[in-house]
């Protein structure tokens, strides 16, 4: 098995899975008519001749609902926050190597970080921003703004994997609490002992992960456990504070350690 950090390829943010290539970040696909939130689509009526293809669905909003606000996010990142974006961005990739700085999977990860994990003094982060400047979302477009703005960092040890049910079961192991992931292309990569570092959002009693997934092998997880318990303490911050007070940290942390050759 290579011991390149295993990544996921998303063809729409928050959807996809863990693999090798990785995806552009949500910017280089967003216009300025992305901005106006749009309609949902009206149902078609259903015949007997014609089978409905099935919508994922948690009952307040669907996958393509998450997507577009997502879209609008990211797209009022790019025009309102510009200057933002850099000065970010350079504290983000300050340990990065030049070539590091240019992979995909790595800018994503960045605007993950910029979108639900940066805050400014007040700790306001750049989707609460959204929230109150930006377009008046309604329905299951608010809804699904709703689940980004409960967006969190997640380090999760994989105990059960169900490939046919799409579900991953595990324990957060920095907040201490149990898990149910639900995604794919997780539960076809991941292993009982592995852990996957991801942003999640609440996806009815379950967390979807979204934007790009870090997965440590489990032979590796005492190599990541010592540098966690050292990152800890350089920064005098307790395990829970690390996935909301130093997501950038957690993130390069988890990043470097499944890239390790053990």
């Amino acid at each position: 098995m290579s011991d390149k950090p295993r990544q996921s390829r998303r063809k729409r943010r928050g959807t996809g899975g863990i693999a090798d290539a990785a995806q552009q970040p949500p910017a280089a696909a967003t216009t300025p008519e992305a901005l106006t939130p749009e309609a949902p689509a009206k149902p078609r009526e259903r015949t007997h001749s014609a089978p409905q293809a099935k919508v994922l669905s948690i009952g307040r909003y669907e996958r393509g609902d998450f997507e577009r606000v997502e879209t609008m996010l990211a797209s009022f990142a790019n025009r309102r926050l510009a200057q933002l974006i850099q000065q970010v961005g350079q504290g983000f990739f300050a340990a990065a190597s030049p070539q590091e700085r240019q992979l995909p999977e790595l800018r994503t990860a960045f605007y993950s970080f910029l979108l639900y994990g940066w805050r400014d003094a007040n700790g306001v982060r750049v989707v609460d921003l959204f929230r109150r400047t930006g377009p008046q979302l309604q329905g299951r477009q608010l809804a699904a703004l709703e689940a980004l703005q409960g967006a969190r960092l997640s380090l999760v040890e994989i105990e059960d994997v169900n490939v046919k049910k799409q579900r991953v079961r595990g324990r957060d192991v920095l907040r201490d609490e149990a898990v149910t992931l639900r995604d794919k292309n997780a539960a076809a990569a991941c292993r009982p002992g592995d852990r996957l570092l991801s942003w999640q959002i609440p996806w009815g009693t379950s967390w979807q992960p979204i934007g790009v997934a870090t997965r440590v092998e489990a032979r590796k997880v005492e190599a990541l456990d010592r540098a966690l318990e050292s990152m800890a303490n350089n920064l005098r911050a307790v395990r829970l504070e690390l996935p909301v007070r130093h997501a950038a940290n957690l993130y390069w942390v988890v990043y470097r350690v499944a890239g390790m050759r053990i």
